[in-house]
């Protein structure tokens, strides 16, 4: 399949575009989704980069955020089936990030967990939903999460980043035949 691998830790040039990355296989508690939109984050430059502490396993496939269509759900998967329309949290909860410790989101198609699998309203563009999980989730945990913003409280928030993750740039088309 056509990915984006990581072959050793540096700058973007470390980036490397391949036509024959073996495709993943379904395993108990998977599904295999094609890739329909990817983001590119800042923690995917972090991964590029390498962080101290952190052991990626390499090659690596980057991209954390991802929305896709299931294409194979394995054994032990209820609920989902061939089609569905994903946006994938990128936490694994045995494994860790995609994009770092497992294949990412810049792929024609990645292995995911089924408990990381939100349903799609059918209005949502994969776009959308691929820009959407670390962005996001980032203020949700750092609002709700770790109860910083309590029922009551008549503060303000102030907003320092207002833009993060590109989606359009990784659509589905970038895989499309020329």
């Amino acid at each position: 399949m056509k990915a984006v691998v990581l072959q050793k830790h540096g700058g973007l040039e470390q980036l490397k575009f391949v036509t024959d990355f073996p495709d993943p296989k379904v395993t108990e508690g998977y599904v295999v989704i094609r890739v329909k939109a990817t983001s590119f984050n800042y923690h995917d430059v972090f991964t590029v980069r390498g962080m101290p502490g952190i052991k990626v396993p390499l090659p690596m496939i980057i991209g954390l955020d991802m929305a896709g269509e299931i294409l194979e759900a394995g054994p032990g998967v209820s609920g989902w089936k061939p089609r569905d329309r994903v946006l994938v949290n990128p936490l694994n909860q045995q494994k860790g990030l995609m994009g770092e410790m497992m294949h990412g989101g810049l792929a024609e198609k990645c292995l995911v967990a089924e408990h990381q699998l939100i349903r799609m309203p059918d209005k949502v563009s994969f776009e959308e939903a691929a820009a959407l999980p670390v962005a996001y989730g980032t203020a949700h945990r750092m609002i709700v999460t770790h109860d910083t913003i309590k029922k009551g409280d008549k503060g303000r928030v102030l907003a320092r980043a207002a833009a993060s993750a590109r989606a359009a740039c990784c659509s589905r088309r970038c895989w499309a035949p020329k």
